[in-house]
């Protein structure tokens, strides 16, 4: 008994004591081949997708052939894009703005067929939904969430999938048809919400303030700090984040971050880097990184945790 009791307290005390290494830290596009931001992995980690610094266009990388193609030239489509659970369609958007207003229309683009199909047009107030793998899953229309034909035929239950987006500068938490509000510290701009990987728990940033881990009514459990852009790592023990600082015009520094919920332990991965580190978002697991550099260049951190 005393030697599971000695293991079973080794195996904690690693755990909490694990420590981040950056291994590699490498251009994943190149000048020659354009100025790209704001990276997303596919949930298999076959592909990458980008954009431009203003979210017009959208384009793929082959992360086994090298090879790019450019999927749209639309408008907003590189603002949160997503693929299918099997990464065999891109769910994007495009933007138009009618004499001052904006609508947005929901594509879905098919890599096999290289061809795009309209699923909502001309929507006034439309968000798409992820997880934390990049998956698509769901998306809202005004106050009501959706989801595809295709993700309709694919799944295997009818159990309601938990949805989390921002509705009036709040966080709407939606479940089987029924949505509420969630507001940790009352009135303000909440952003950047979403729900770790076993969907327990909701991170959110709210402005001004800090970034958060609550329970699902708002309970706050941790604390990051100033963490902008925050996501959850595949496993749920870690947050990504970056922490930028600007003039009052433009980004004038800004470095990637890991914390991990548990211990509450940082760790600087770009701090040896001249150039600024934006926008990370985790690969297929939780030993790679990818981000964009201001100058435009997608970037690859490889990581180790001992």
């Amino acid at each position: 008994m005393k030697k599971i009791l000695l293991i079973l307290f080794i195996t904690v005390a690693s755990v909490l004591a694990q420590n981040v290494t950056v291994v590699d830290d490498i251009a994943v596009t190149t000048s020659k081949e354009g100025f790209f931001y704001y990276p997303t992995i596919s949930p298999d980690g076959t592909s990458l997708l980008f954009s431009s610094e203003n979210y017009k266009g959208l384009w793929s990388k082959n992360l086994s052939t090298g090879k790019i193609i450019k999927i749209t030239d639309a408008n907003g489509a590189g603002f949160e894009p997503g693929f299918s659970s099997v990464s065999k369609e891109i769910l994007f958007r495009e933007d138009k703005f009618i004499k001052g207003k904006r609508f947005t229309s929901l594509l879905s683009y098919d890599i096999a067929a290289k061809k795009s199909i309209v699923v909502e047009e001309g929507v006034r107030d439309l968000k798409i939904c992820r997880d934390n793998s990049n998956a698509f899953k769901n998306y809202v229309k005004g106050t009501e969430v959706r989801t595809t034909l295709k993700q309709r035929m694919m799944q295997k239950t009818s159990a309601p999938d938990r949805v989390v987006f921002i509705q009036d500068s709040k966080i709407a938490l939606s479940e089987n048809s029924v949505t509420k509000v969630v507001k940790p510290f009352g009135e303000g701009n909440y952003i950047w919400p979403s729900l770790s990987p076993d969907k327990t728990k909701l991170l959110f940033t709210l402005a001004g303030r800090g970034t958060y881990v609550s329970k699902l009514d708002g309970t706050i459990l941790n604390t990051v700090g100033y963490a902008n852009y925050p996501s959850w790592s595949p496993d749920g023990n870690w947050i990504l984040f970056m922490k930028d600082i600007d003039n009052g015009e433009i980004i004038i520094s800004s470095d990637i971050y890991i914390a991990n919920i548990k211990t509450g332990k940082y760790f600087n991965l770009t701090l040896q880097r001249v150039n600024i580190a934006l926008y990370p978002k985790w690969g297929a697991d939780n030993s790679e990184i990818y981000y964009n550099t201001d100058n435009g260049q997608i970037r690859k951190i490889k990581l180790k945790y001992e």
